[in-house]
């Protein structure tokens, strides 16, 4: 089939393109609703451990302290994933009248670490509560992690903030943006295949070439009157 032909053939049924459209889009615009506005925060931390003076050693005095701020961050990293580290952060913001659950802390934190750096990641609807929650984070990391790591040492390792914990807004995901010009692009394409469908089933004899198709020759045409 020539585009020409295509063309012409869904001009010529234009309605049941339309038709679906019309009736699908306007579905989609009534059901459609705007996705609830989210904020993100993220907080860095250097992680350290303060060398011993009395330890003898071939090498430099601070790059066993190097390599063991190294091994904390990624303990620390992980320990930020766990339910036990959600339940303290919950258990921070209850000592400042913040009644946040384990399991909701635990949904809006992410953690991640490279070398002597903690990286959280925080998100959610709510531009307070997200601060809150990071602050309380981050009071966590700084005075319980000798109790979780006893191997930092009874004072724990050096737990710095290099951000602040402020919340900002974030632009909609790809999905929400393209949601309700992909449910009306599906109502066009369903439209298309009806008039494809109704052509393929119609007898109807309607130019030249439909005859010819036929394997008849054609003597003569009658002109449409005007």
């Amino acid at each position: 089939m020539e585009l020409r032909q295509l063309v012409r053939i869904l001009l010529r049924r234009w309605w049941l393109i339309a038709i679906p459209a019309i009736v699908l889009g306007a579905v989609a615009v009534i059901t459609y609703y705007a996705p609830p506005p989210t904020y993100a925060a993220s907080m860095r931390f250097a992680v350290g451990y303060t060398p011993d003076p009395n330890l003898q050693s071939l090498y430099d005095e601070f790059y066993a302290a190097w390599l063991a701020s190294e091994y904390i961050a990624g303990g620390l990293s992980d320990w930020a994933k766990t339910g036990d580290c959600a339940s303290a952060v919950s258990g921070e913001l209850a000592g400042r009248g913040v009644d946040v659950p384990a399991a909701a802390v635990a949904g809006s934190v992410v953690s991640d670490h490279s070398r002597s750096i903690v990286a959280l990641y925080f998100s959610g609807s709510d531009p307070a509560l997200l601060q809150s929650i990071a602050e309380a984070a981050a009071r966590v990391l700084q005075t319980r992690n000798a109790s979780v790591f006893p191997q930092n040492g009874p004072n724990g390792a050096s737990v710095t903030p290099l951000d602040g914990a402020a919340a900002g807004p974030t632009p909609p995901s790809l999905r929400a943006r393209l949601d309700l010009p992909v449910r009306i692009g599906l109502a066009i394409g369903v439209g298309v295949v009806l008039a494809l469908i109704a052509h393929y089933l119609d007898p109807t004899i309607r130019e030249r070439r439909d005859v010819e198709a036929l394997g008849y020759s054609v003597i003569g045409e009658i002109p449409k009157s005007k």
